[in-house]
């Protein structure tokens, strides 16, 4: 797949990120500004996305990085 460098105002993508169109973990930023801004967004948008549809806190599970795994079996 071939990439697109675009640049989208602030505002516009917190409201597609925020409506769900668009997640955080989809983009690729370009420079430290870019990421710490978009670091920001995912954790402010977050936020209002902590309960599922009826209204239940979502539950998550805690990141494991795998590739530290002491098991030997690898």
């Amino acid at each position: 797949m071939s990439a697109i460098n675009i640049s989208l105002d602030h505002q516009l993508l917190a409201k597609l990120i925020g409506d769900g169109h668009l997640c955080v973990a989809q983009l690729n930023a370009l420079d430290q500004h870019s990421k710490a801004a978009l670091w920001r967004l995912c954790l402010e948008c977050s936020c209002d996305m902590r309960f599922d549809s009826n209204g239940e806190p979502l539950q998550f599970k805690p990141y494991t990085d795998r590739r530290l795994s002491t098991d030997s079996n690898q």
